[in-house]
């Protein structure tokens, strides 16, 4: 056991010679414990992971977590699992993994496991955008850690959830307390990122400090040459370039940041380096290199936009596995109930069969209450999957099956059919700054206007986190636009102080139909979203509609 402790001290500090003493581990395999066999297996697990194999170390680390009888190491195999989810973008499974860990956390005793499992939980929600989440833990771990690292890396995630929140400026003096700590557990590269979020603050306020502080620490980043903190850099200083008009700096580093971050095409150092590339090419008047460097940023934006969609839905997916595994565990203690009291029958009856007539009533009795539930229970799941639980639209399963239905029978009709997808503008803006609630009371909101608008018969249902979609039977492409103006200008007149905050509330629009788009629901769903994101990015709170291939806007705010 001293030997397999030593080596787990040096996994993450000295690669090389921790695959040494595995190796050296290895020949003994045979004469382990059991004890000793599942701590070797637990290295053997990381060693996959360390290289990049993903998928030989989620098996490893899930037979363990199964398998072993050692809490403590069957806990550091689940948080490992979620730091490979967490790389390989698996949310969903990786948020199983993580209401499991969040429901033992409290009874953890090890110091340095529940430091660690702190740390990780904080990780994973600020890279899931969950950023209220993410600050929390993080500030858990700041009061909880006296480790020099570990409370470099608390700051650096708790100022990280901060900026995303929009709850902290530039001039705080939380920046330097985190840079202090950070440098004084001889962290370069999460000073960086401190720095980094500091800077970006003061980009578009005063360029001039952004750049003097954004040049002092990239030479000392660059001795550490870790390629994501780089390009985050080289992205910064050619948008600090471009707002002071140094036009050649700008596109230097613009180009310097491609290069670094080949890896990741739609991160947001690519996205603002594409789009510094955009300006300086326009400064410059060649405008077909601007406007395909302007296509690369929009994709580069509309894939940052869809990962982050895919995020709010896994988190989504988990929070409803949440309540339908509640509904389960209530259905089960039912069912228990109800064998229970058939036991208690059983013996009532070898007792005394005098009452073996009022034993039957109960049994009766107590089957009808079982029976009554298990509907009530089916009911309450079936509501679940068919409608929203918020909005009380239909969840996206189900309008998909009603919606195909109704294209279907529009098709067999002859008869035009439309689709038209809404998404809420600035919602992220409004569920962070303005909290849950009031972003629950916007969505509700935009649920009542599309019922109280529209027609009883018309599909409608909520297929996203603030995307709202309708299909539409016998109505024409004119109609539908016409419509969803009216559902554009009842938006913005929505008086939002009810929900105790006053902001504006609207929504973009894209409309397609049979006539540019068959009777294909996925194609009049994929060309009313590519209308829709059209309206998104040119000014929002518009209505676009689809036309062969070409989004025209038709109306506007």
């Amino acid at each position: 056991m001293p030997l397999l402790k030593e080596a787990d001290s040096l996994r993450s500090s000295d690669f090389s010679s921790f695959t040494e003493k595995l190796n050296a581990l290895k020949v003994h395999e045979q004469e382990f414990s059991l004890e000793e066999k599942d701590y070797f297996l637990y290295l053997t697990a990381y060693q996959h992971s360390f290289r990049g194999e993903f998928e030989q170390a989620i098996n490893l680390y899930d037979n363990l977590a199964n398998s072993t009888r050692d809490e403590n190491l069957k806990l550091r195999a689940k948080l490992s699992m979620v730091n490979i989810y967490a790389v390989n973008q698996e949310w969903v499974k990786g948020l199983a993994q993580l209401r499991a860990i969040l429901e033992v956390l409290p009874n953890i005793e090890d110091k340095k496991t529940y430091e660690n499992a702190l740390a990780i939980v904080a990780v994973f929600y600020n890279n899931l955008g969950q950023y209220q989440l993410g600050k929390n833990y993080s500030q858990q771990l700041m009061d909880f850690t006296d480790n020099p690292r570990s409370q470099c890396l608390a700051q650096q995630l708790n100022l990280q959830s901060r900026i995303k929140l929009e709850i902290i400026d530039e001039k705080s003096d939380i920046f330097e307390k985190a840079i202090t700590a950070c440098r004084s557990a001889n962290e370069t590269v999460m000073t960086s990122a401190i720095i980094a979020y500091q800077t970006e603050l003061y980009l578009n306020k005063q360029p001039d400090i952004a750049q003097k502080i954004a040049e002092e620490q990239l030479a000392e980043l660059k001795r550490a040459n870790y390629a994501p903190m780089l390009a985050q850099y080289y992205s910064l200083l050619s948008k600090i370039y471009l707002n002071l008009k140094k036009y050649s700096m700008a596109f230097e580093y613009a180009e310097k940041t491609l290069k670094e971050n080949k890896q990741a095409p739609s991160s947001e150092p690519n996205i603002r380096a594409y789009y510094v590339l955009y300006e300086y090419y326009r400064e410059k008047s060649n405008l077909s290199l601007a406007l395909d460097v302007y296509i690369k940023y929009s994709e580069a934006d509309k894939a940052y936009l869809d990962e982050i969609k895919t995020k709010t839905l896994a988190f989504q997916i988990a929070e409803h596995q949440s309540i339908e595994q509640q509904n389960k565990i209530a259905l089960l203690d039912e069912q228990n109930k109800v064998l229970k009291v058939q036991q208690q029958l059983d013996q009532a009856e070898a007792f005394n069969n005098r009452l073996l007539i009022a034993a039957l009533l109960c049994a009766a009795l107590g089957l009808g209450s079982w029976g009554w539930h298990s509907w009530q229970s089916q009911k309450r799941l079936r509501q679940l999957a068919e409608y929203d639980s918020l909005t009380g639209l239909f969840s996206r399963g189900h309008f998909s099956q009603v919606a195909q239905a109704a294209v279907s029978y529009a098709q067999v009709l002859g008869a035009p059919v439309s689709c038209i997808l809404l998404d809420v503008d600035k919602f992220k803006r409004i569920n962070d700054t303005l909290g849950h609630a009031t972003g629950d009371w916007a969505l509700q909101t935009v649920a009542r206007v599309c019922r109280e608008t529209c027609r009883e018969h018309e599909v409608i249902g909520r297929i996203g986190g603030e995307e709202f979609c309708f299909v539409l039977s016998e109505c024409s492409e004119e109609n539908a636009a016409q419509l969803a103006e009216s559902l554009r200008r009842a938006l913005t007149e929505v008086d939002t102080s009810s929900s105790g905050h006053d902001f504006n509330l609207s929504a973009s629009f894209g409309v397609s139909s049979s006539n540019s788009s068959g009777y294909d629901l996925a194609v009049l769903m994929q060309n009313a979203d590519r209308a829709m994101y059209d309206a998104k990015h040119s000014g929002r709170n518009k209505v676009c509609i689809y036309q062969d291939g070409e989004q025209e806007e038709v109306l506007q705010s």
